[in-house]
């Protein structure tokens, strides 16, 4: 994997200001309007949908890895459907805290000691469930990215077999996915305003980083498609 790749193929793209302030129009109009909901969602389809483009490109190895704006539709339907990946994989977490939510409410005002024990070890399941979903996730997410099938992502099996034979390289992509998140928080430190550049620019990362670790894991070198050139 050519992780200094990852944090420096936005800027190679001739037209790489542009594609980013779209981004960053998309993602302040969502929080703006999320109080309505429905523009906070889709943009938040908008930008993962971009950033699956982006896996898809890395693994098929387009010279221009940061896709064009112009199918709008398509984004918002492979966001939907990396959503839809997502919550199935997080489905552990979302039962078990709904199972054990009722009755840590009626043991807080029962039992102190069995309250504090329990929800430690709800802490404890959620804080090792999302250790998983940070190894899985990329491999789940770049299988649907090749295929095209979203049941591609739910083949478990062929998932866990994938991560657990390249742990050494998902591994190694949740650390680099948790440093794009940090810089993501650093925008934080310019009032604010920074944090609407890092926050696209480490989902766009993130979406090379995953089609990365497919093809190190599959051992697929990217057939980079060069641009044809007039006589």
């Amino acid at each position: 994997m050519d992780i200094g790749k990852a944090f420096t193929f936005v800027f190679e793209d001739d037209d790489w200001v542009v594609k980013v302030l779209i981004a960053i129009g998309i993602l302040v109009a969502g929080i703006v309007l999320s109080w309505l909901i429905i523009p906070g969602i889709l943009a938040g389809l908008l930008l993962s949908g971009y950033a699956l483009e982006i896996t898809r490109r890395v693994i098929r190895g387009d010279a221009t890895v940061l896709p064009a704006w112009d199918d709008w539709g398509q984004l918002l339907i492979d966001g939907l459907q990396v959503a839809i990946i997502g919550i199935v994989y997080a489905l552990p977490i979302i039962i078990v805290s709904f199972c054990v939510g009722a009755p840590l409410g009626w043991m807080t005002e029962n039992s102190e000691a069995a309250s504090a024990f329990f929800s430690a070890a709800l802490g404890c399941f959620n804080f090792l469930w999302a250790i998983v979903l940070s190894l899985v996730l990329p491999a789940a997410i770049a299988r649907f990215a090749t295929e095209g099938e979203l049941a591609s992502a739910f083949q478990f099996g062929d998932v866990l077999a994938l991560v657990r034979d390249n742990l050494g390289t998902y591994v190694l992509t949740a650390v680099m996915v948790w440093v794009a998140g940090i810089i993501a928080g650093l925008g934080m430190l310019l009032c604010f305003v920074g944090f609407f550049f890092t926050a696209v620019y480490a989902q766009m990362v993130n979406g090379y980083l995953y089609g990365q670790a497919y093809l190190a894991a599959t051992g697929q070198p990217p057939q980079a498609v060069s641009e044809e050139v007039a006589p």
